[in-house]
């Protein structure tokens, strides 16, 4: 706040000569000539507001930088292991963000579902996703056909979903 001398008029008030007060003089506070509560308070919450603002942007920036980096292409070779650099991109990548490959639906794990489903193998959605659902449902075929139960699809799995398909079993009366 800079300070003004008048020069020309001498006043021991607080007003202009034409009777107006000066802009300097504040209001009186109530009790006393600290800042007011609400000023306080505006700034408090203009503060917290700001600082809200600024976790959101960082948090949209984060979200959007590490969705919009492709995915790194899998590579056969392993590279000779190197401390000073990275051995593959998704090193790169923030540790607080976990990097999943994108998991995209298969035709043939949807024909899959749906053939155990005509069975009564499978009860769970037909999206093309090899799940733990999906995977029971190969484990109860393989047990009723006298397989291992490992839950993949073999040759041997095939033949009995097959057979199965073709001539039925006991599992599509709901008979366990």
């Amino acid at each position: 706040m800079s300070t003004q001398f008048d020069t020309q008029h001498t006043h021991t008030d607080d007003t202009h000569a034409y009777g107006q007060p000066t802009a300097s003089r504040r209001a009186p506070r109530h009790g006393g000539n600290g800042p007011s509560g609400y000023r306080i308070a505006a700034i408090v919450i203009g503060t917290v507001i700001a600082a809200a603002l600024i976790v959101l942007a960082a948090v949209g920036l984060t979200h959007i930088t590490s969705t919009s980096t492709p995915a790194p292409a899998a590579s056969t070779s392993v590279p000779a292991a190197n401390p000073a650099q990275p051995t593959s991109p998704a090193q790169n990548v923030n540790p607080a963000q976990p990097t999943t490959p994108a998991v995209t639906p298969s035709a043939s794990v949807k024909k899959l579902q749906q053939e155990l489903g005509q069975l009564n193998y499978y009860e769970g959605p037909v999206d093309g996703l090899m799940g733990p659902q999906t995977v029971a449902a190969i484990r109860d075929l393989q047990r009723q056909a006298g397989l291992p139960q490992t839950g993949t699809m073999n040759a041997a799995t095939q033949k009995a979903l097959d057979n199965y398909l073709a001539h039925g079993n006991n599992q599509m009366g709901g008979n366990s």
